[in-house]
């Protein structure tokens, strides 16, 4: 997928952490990236807007990072979103919660700078390629209004 269409949302109740993660994407070539302070503002943004990659701390005030992804994987629409979860909180459980609430990668802070552009990439790699995500939402489409391919 090409960096300059991907959409990513950094989700973190500090500021400073959310510009240094958005100077990173920005730097890597992701020019399209939004940032929420809370899991809650974070949803309210996925729910108007599609994006490819979201990244996320763990503890936030309103709702949590976790509480981010399960309300992603529970959406009735892009709940394969990808999600990575960043915590500071970094224990054997959390990481298997993070995992079974159905994240795509775990980075432990503080991160270093190569690590996370690391496993950014990874997950925008894995993405289909832009024209056969626009088939699959037309075909999708057509079949939801009764139409025939």
């Amino acid at each position: 997928m090409n960096r300059t269409n991907t959409r990513l949302l950094v989700v973190d109740d500090s500021i400073s952490m959310r510009h240094i993660i958005c100077d990173l994407l920005h730097e890597l070539g992701f020019p399209n990236v939004d940032e929420a302070g809370d899991g809650a503002a974070a949803l309210e943004l996925f729910q108007r807007t599609a994006y490819d990659v979201v990244i996320t701390d763990w503890y936030m005030p309103r709702a949590s990072g976790i509480d981010l992804l399960r309300a992603i994987r529970h959406s009735p629409e892009r709940n394969e979103t990808p999600v990575l979860v960043l915590t500071g909180h970094v224990t054997t459980a959390r990481v298997v919660e993070a995992i079974e609430a159905g994240a795509n990668g775990f980075v432990a802070k503080p991160f270093v700078a190569p690590s996370l552009c690391e496993k950014v990439l990874r997950l925008v790699a894995a993405l289909p390629p832009v024209a056969e995500a626009s088939n699959a939402f037309a075909q999708a489409s057509s079949a939801s209004m009764g139409a025939r391919p």
